[in-house]
């Protein structure tokens, strides 16, 4: 018998919720990168556009770790764990992202912006670790799958080009303090894509095991 695993909602709600938060990002400044920065957090959508892309990863990041109990063939397991801990991390940088704009005018004056450096430290780890976390697990379950591979490896395209961008992004930025590095932010929205198609294929697969045992996620079959 068939049980639903939220887990495969939660997926699909959160890569949308991300593709959603993306576009309302404010487009900042490319003069430099402080002025880059202050021009987006005088942006009346800063916090919506990243209240509504936390939720996204919170989401992303609940349903993966709760697929990691149930998930099919077992190999996979540590792919969906690394990619839950990034999506965690992920999730808990947006709150000094978000708070960072409290620090709008020290930013102006160049005085000190504790919150922001916070939030760039704590961006540094999870940036790469959710976006190649992500990549690796599009190519690891492409390569599991039995069914449908074709489809498989040509939905690990936005996963890995959208994973590599958005996990090289911040370090970039960080060591180069170069505006034109920005451009590959973007590229968080090829891995909620890649979370949308994965939740739907949860979403479809789970199955429950006989008598009372929890209910199991076959991939190796989709």
């Amino acid at each position: 018998m068939r049980k639903a695993n939220p887990a495969g909602y939660g997926l699909v709600l959160g890569g949308l919720l991300v593709c959603v938060g993306g576009p309302m990002h404010p487009h900042g400044s490319m003069d430099s990168l402080e002025a880059h920065m202050i021009s987006m957090m005088e942006s009346p959508t800063w916090v919506l556009s990243h209240v509504i892309a936390m939720t996204g990863t919170v989401l992303i990041a609940a349903s993966l770790a709760l697929l990691a109990r149930s998930i099919r063939p077992h190999a996979l397991a540590p792919f969906v764990t690394v990619a839950a801990v990034g999506a965690s991390l992920a999730a808990i940088e947006y709150i000094p992202h978000i708070l960072a704009v409290t620090e709008l005018e020290q930013l102006r004056v160049g005085g000190p912006a504790p919150i922001t450096r916070t939030h760039e430290l704590i961006a540094a780890f999870s940036g790469p670790l959710f976006g190649f976390g992500t990549a690796v697990l599009a190519i690891a379950v492409a390569v599991t799958a039995t069914r449908h591979r074709v489809l498989w490896w040509t939905a690990t395209i936005p996963a890995v080009v959208g994973g590599t961008a958005a996990g090289l992004a911040v370090p970039l930025v960080l060591v180069t303090r170069d505006v034109q590095m920005t451009v590959l932010f973007p590229g968080v929205a090829g891995v909620a894509v890649w979370y949308m198609a994965f939740g739907v294929a949860v979403a479809l697969r789970t199955q429950a095991e006989p008598t009372s045992a929890p209910a199991r996620t076959e991939l190796a079959q989709v």
